[in-house]
């Protein structure tokens, strides 16, 4: 008899982390170069560069020094509660059997299978723990180390922020922007439909949504950047 192969993506965490860095890189950096570009479009891209290159690189730290400080939190009280669970296991065996007995018959389980299944998963102390971490405290799995995601989410950002950067080291003027604005927008619907991998959205669905939020931001950032300009040259 055939089963059914079940879609699980592994490494999931790290997924969001790099998508979270690459998607805030990109519109981050994509919508203040608008702004810039078209508030000094006169005066090259200079300007553009030198911004661009401090907002990458601040903003990667910022970001990765983020995720990191928050995965370490989460791992930290993820440790908390296995310790935790642990001791209520040791200090109150009766109480948790009664929960492990409780939770199999919500499923319906009852009777000798009931007691069976009870008896098999509490004659175990790491089975019943992981039993208890997974039934009681919701998690699957430890979260992955928080070094790792700060630099995943660091490196993913300043690919995201340079995207958009990179045509402007060509002096084109205005068709750097338009080079810079094209493959942002190109770039916004991979990451959007890559999306499908964490939440389970169709992609096509999820990367025109990220093109729409791109083209808003565009947009309100040039009619800025007209605004500014005209401001400064008069």
């Amino acid at each position: 008899m055939l089963r059914r192969k079940e879609e699980h993506i592994k490494g999931g965490e790290k997924i969001r982390s790099i998508l979270l860095g690459l998607n805030d890189g990109l519109i981050s950096t994509f919508t203040l170069l608008v702004g810039v570009a078209v508030a000094t479009m006169a005066l090259g891209n200079t300007i553009v560069i030198l911004t661009g290159l401090a907002e990458m690189f601040s903003a990667a730290i910022s970001m990765g020094l983020g995720e990191y400080i928050s995965s370490k939190s989460q791992l930290k009280y993820y440790r908390n509660e296995i310790i935790r669970e642990s001791a209520e296991i040791d200090l109150f065996p009766e109480e948790e059997k009664l929960e492990v007995r409780e939770s199999f018959e919500k499923m319906g389980v009852t009777g000798t299978a009931l007691n069976e299944v009870v008896e098999s998963i509490t004659s175990d102390k790491q089975r019943w723990l992981d039993f208890m971490v997974k039934d009681e405290l919701g998690f699957s799995d430890e979260p992955y180390s928080p070094i790792l995601g700060g630099t995943l989410t660091f490196l993913a950002f300043l690919i995201g922020a340079f995207i958009p950067l990179f045509p402007y080291f060509i002096e084109l003027g205005f068709i750097s922007l338009i080079i810079s604005s094209s493959l942002s927008f190109i770039i916004l619907f991979t990451v959007g439909a890559l999306k499908k991998y964490i939440t389970g959205e169709k992609w096509l669905k999820a990367g025109i949504e990220m093109v729409i939020i791109g083209a808003i931001a565009f947009t309100v950032s040039y009619l800025i950047g007209l605004i500014l300009e005209r401001m400064v040259v008069g």
